[in-house]
């Protein structure tokens, strides 16, 4: 393992700017939780919110779960899935 690595400066720069970049989407974790809480509750949808972001609509959609906001639609797939009848 080498030890006495030392990145160019062009390297340095874009890793350090990824760091910057890294923490603070770090900080913003838990407002933006809450937020999209706050509005899944007054009726937004995990889609709505996912364009907003650049974030899945699932990661939306289990905040949704967890907070206990209204769904839009019936499940369509897992255990609340409901079957459909033979045709």
């Amino acid at each position: 393992m080498a030890t006495d690595y030392s990145p160019a400066e062009e390297a340095a720069r874009l890793y350090a700017r990824h760091k910057r970049h890294h923490d603070a989407l770090a900080e913003l974790k838990d407002p933006i939780r809450e937020q999209a809480a706050q509005d899944l509750k007054a009726g937004a949808t995990p889609a709505q919110l996912a364009k907003l972001t650049g974030l899945s609509d699932e990661y939306f959609r289990r905040i949704a779960r967890a907070v206990g906001a209204d769904r839009k639609r019936a499940p369509t797939v897992g255990r609340e899935a409901q079957k459909k009848p033979d045709a």
